[in-house]
């Protein structure tokens, strides 16, 4: 028995010296912004999670009018918000290994909310690919929120309102006022 926790001690002080060795070997990315002449143009990008208030996604993807609308692979929703005509979702997912793929789904249906306001049940597909890696991902989706208010000016008339966005696994719906 000594002979086999002296064993686990010996290995685990060889697996911590080896992690703590590699790391002083690799070399250390230089700060961008401190060595950017004009002194500020060049901003670092951040390695965790997206911030709450991080900017509109760059790129701004349709919201899919599609009949029953089911999720694929497993996401999380970290945040979500309403910036003018789109909804921005801060999701993490893992994987690391292949090109993930997201689509807003919606059937073009709304439900009556507690208090009248129409409710829009929305879908995030999360396409992984085939990706089995256990990297977590990160990333601020941008999905275009049109199709609701035209769906919903046509049903009313009226050029403005509000509408209820749910989403699962989103604890708070989000209000969108168009």
């Amino acid at each position: 028995m000594r002979k086999l926790i002296w064993n686990g001690l010996v290995l685990g002080g060889l697996i911590v010296g080896c992690a703590h060795d590699k790391a002083k070997q690799e070399p250390v990315e230089p700060d961008v912004a401190a060595e950017s002449p004009s002194g500020g143009d060049v901003k670092p990008i951040p390695s965790g999670p997206p911030e709450e208030e991080a900017a509109k996604p760059s790129e701004v993807l349709p919201l899919v009018v599609m009949p029953n609308p089911q999720p694929k692979d497993a996401i999380n929703i970290e945040g979500a918000k309403v910036q003018g005509n789109v909804l921005a979702l801060n999701v993490s997912h893992g994987g690391g290994c292949a090109e993930h793929t997201y689509t807003l789904g919606w059937d073009g249906q709304f439900q009556k909310g507690a208090n009248g306001t129409p409710v829009a049940n929305l879908v995030l597909i999360h396409d992984a690919n085939g990706d089995r890696c256990k990297a977590m991902k990160f990333a601020e989706l941008g999905f275009d929120l049109s199709p609701v208010s035209e769906r919903l000016t046509a049903l009313t008339g009226k050029t403005g309102g509000q509408a209820v966005l749910s989403l699962p696994g989103l604890s708070i719906p989000v209000q969108y006022d168009f």
